[in-house]
C-alpha cells in the first residue's frame, strides 16, 4: 500500500476532538465533484466516515475505525494531491491504486464515475466486493492494564444485519503482542465468496443489511463500532 505514513498522519489529525461531522455534511460534499473538494471536505468525508467508542466509559480500551470507502479513497488521495503537489496523471495512477486493492474498484476518468470489477459502473454497495480498514487501539489504562494481544487478528470480525459474521482475510501492522499505549492495524475483509463455491456464488456479506459492525474482542468488554451501508459510496 502506497504512502502509508501520510494516510497514517491524515488519520491520526482526525483522532477524538476532531471527528464531530455529520452525515449531511458528507452527503453534500460527495454531490459534488471531488475535482472541487478542498483541505477540509476531504476531512469532513474521512472523519464522517469513521465509527469509534470514546465516549464509551465503561471501558479504558478505546477504538476508531475507518472504512476505506470509495469516497474515503478519493479523500485520501486529493488532499495527498494537495500536500505533495502531485500532477493529476500521478493522483490518477495512486487512487487506481488504493481502489483496486482497497474496495476492487476503479474509476472511469472520462466519466469520473466508479466501475466495478465487473465492468459496470456503480451504483450499489453489493458491487463493492472487499473493504480495507484503518483500526487504531488505544489503551487509556496503560500501564496498569496490558492486555495480550498476540491473537488480535482472531479477535476481529465484521456482523451484518442478519447476524452473520466473516472474519478479515488479513490484518498487519501489529507491532507488539501487549497493548501498551496504542496499536494501528489494518483489516481486509472480502464480502463475496472468492473461491468459486457454486452453492454461494450469489451471496454477498451485506445484503440485505442496512449497517455493519466492527467488532474487537476479548479486551474488558467486547468492542462494537456500527457503519450505516448508506455511506458506502
Amino acid at each position: 500500500m502506497i504512502r502509508i505514513y501520510y494516510i497514517l498522519l491524515i488519520i491520526v489529525t482526525l483522532l477524538p476532538g476532531c471527528i464531530y461531522f455529520s452525515s449531511n455534511q458528507y452527503d453534500i460534499i460527495t454531490r459534488r465533484s471531488s475535482t472541487e473538494w478542498d483541505y477540509h471536505d476531504a476531512l469532513t468525508i474521512i472523519a464522517a466516515s469513521m465509527s469509534h467508542n470514546y465516549f464509551d466509559i465503561y471501558t479504558s480500551i478505546k477504538v476508531i475505525a475507518t472504512p476505506y470507502y470509495p469516497s474515503v479513497i478519493i479523500a485520501i488521495q486529493r488532499n495527498a494531491q494537495l500536500a505533495n503537489r502531485w500532477k493529476d496523471e500521478e493522483f490518477r495512477f495512486n487512487t487506481d491504486m488504493l481502489l483496486r486493492d482497497n474496495v476492487g474498484i476503479y474509476i472511469d476518468w472520462e466519466t469520473n464515475r466508479f466501475v466495478d470489477s465487473r465492468g459496470n459502473f456503480f451504483c450499489d454497495k453489493l458491487q463493492i466486493d472487499s473493504l480495507m480498514f484503518l483500526i487504531r487501539i488505544d489503551n487509556k489504562r496503560w500501564p496498569i492494564y496490558i492486555p495480550d494481544i498476540t491473537n488480535l487478528e482472531d479477535r476481529i470480525f465484521l456482523v451484518n444485519d442478519k447476524g452473520k459474521f466473516i472474519k478479515p482475510k488479513y490484518v498487519w501492522g501489529k507491532r507488539r503482542d501487549q497493548l501498551t499505549m496504542h496499536e494501528t492495524i489494518f483489516a481486509m475483509f472480502h464480502f463475496t465468496n472468492r473461491k468459486g463455491n457454486p452453492l454461494e456464488a450469489g451471496y454477498h456479506f451485506l445484503d440485505g443489511s442496512e449497517k455493519m459492525y466492527l467488532i474487537v474482542k476479548g479486551f474488558e468488554m467486547d468492542i462494537k463500532l456500527a457503519f450505516p451501508l448508506s455511506m458506502m459510496r
